[in-house]
């Protein structure tokens, strides 16, 4: 991953959690605004570098719960 400070990682993390928020709330304009805002703050490649990482890391995630507990880890069934 490129060098993105920690407490950047966080914001774009923050700001992307909003927008996902404020659109499934039905809110497009404020989603909008909110993606178009980290995209001038911190560029295109930054905001999607940080969304592979998030999702690496997830996918990382998963793994490891499935490796422990098979298919009922991940779908949360005890």
């Amino acid at each position: 991953m490129s060098n993105i400070e920690s407490a950047a990682e966080r914001a774009i993390l923050d700001q992307l959690r909003q927008a996902q928020d404020a659109h499934h709330g039905g809110n497009q304009r404020a989603a909008s605004a909110l993606v178009d805002d980290l995209l001038t703050r911190y560029g295109r490649e930054s905001v999607d570098a940080v969304r592979r990482r998030q999702a690496r890391d997830q996918l990382d995630a998963d793994l490891n719960l499935y490796s422990m507990f098979g298919v009922a880890g991940l779908i949360g069934d005890d």
